[in-house]
């Protein structure tokens, strides 16, 4: 199947990149259809692109990357809806938010994407672990000391 994407252009998809997310993300929640794409094969970074919408693509990164101990929060059975059970499989990730300066560039840990692996349904949950924040650096000083 092909789609028009912003960043790609007009691109070959396969089913298996198509995710749901039946609440939709949150401020776009009548936009339910994406599909997941890899930036490059060495690139730590995926975009979530609307299926019949161009202009609307995400930035994703693991957020673990981001913060090394990241663990996965959520109110109980706030993952019903999509399926997953305490030892389902399932890909996690933080929107980023784009900045001019790449050093201010930021991730919504606070806000992570869960994605069954099995059955493509995601949704968009917030963390109970108030350490995190909708705009969590991804680059830090504190890193580079090392």
């Amino acid at each position: 199947m092909k789609i028009l994407t912003r960043i790609f252009g007009e691109i070959e998809i396969s089913e298996n990149q198509k995710i749901f997310i039946e609440e939709g993300l949150f401020g776009l929640e009548d936009v339910q259809e994406y599909v997941l794409l890899n930036s490059s094969e060495d690139s730590p970074f995926y975009w979530l692109q609307a299926l019949d919408i161009p202009d609307i693509a995400f930035l994703l990164v693991d957020p673990t990357l981001v913060v090394k101990d990241y663990k996965l929060s959520v109110v109980e059975g706030d993952l019903d809806s999509i399926n997953l059970k305490d030892n389902d499989d399932y890909l996690l990730f933080s929107i980023v938010n784009l900045n001019n300066d790449p050093a201010k560039t930021t991730a919504n840990l606070l806000g992570p994407l869960v994605i069954n692996k099995e059955n493509h349904k995601a949704k968009q949950v917030i963390s109970t672990n108030e350490k995190y924040s909708v705009r969590q650096l991804l680059h830090s000083e504190k890193e580079e000391e090392c």
